[in-house]
């Protein structure tokens, strides 16, 4: 396993590009897809708590911008990753 000292940094992006853009934006679809693949490429090089803290940090800084409107959209798709990943993760022993 190697440290979670690299997780923060992908939320800590989420969260500046929310910042620069707090209704969303292309800039925030693409990092919310970024942070949803590195999840996914690298959940076995991570402790399990600690990918979960960091996972549900970023689905709850993105939730924000969802609204009954957003269905379908690619947000509400990397989202609905982010969600799955979690799910996965607790499943974990």
């Amino acid at each position: 396993m190697t440290t979670d000292a690299g997780l923060p940094s992908v939320r800590e992006s989420l969260h500046l590009a929310l910042l620069a853009e707090p209704e969303g934006s292309s800039l925030v679809d693409e990092l919310t897809e970024a942070a949803a693949d590195h999840y996914h490429l690298n959940y076995s090089k991570h402790p399990v708590p600690v990918l979960i803290r960091e996972v549900r940090a970023a689905r709850t800084l993105l939730a924000r911008l969802l609204s009954p409107g957003t269905e379908g959209t690619e947000l509400h798709s990397q989202v609905g990753r982010l969600s799955g990943r979690l799910g996965n993760l607790r499943a974990v022993p």
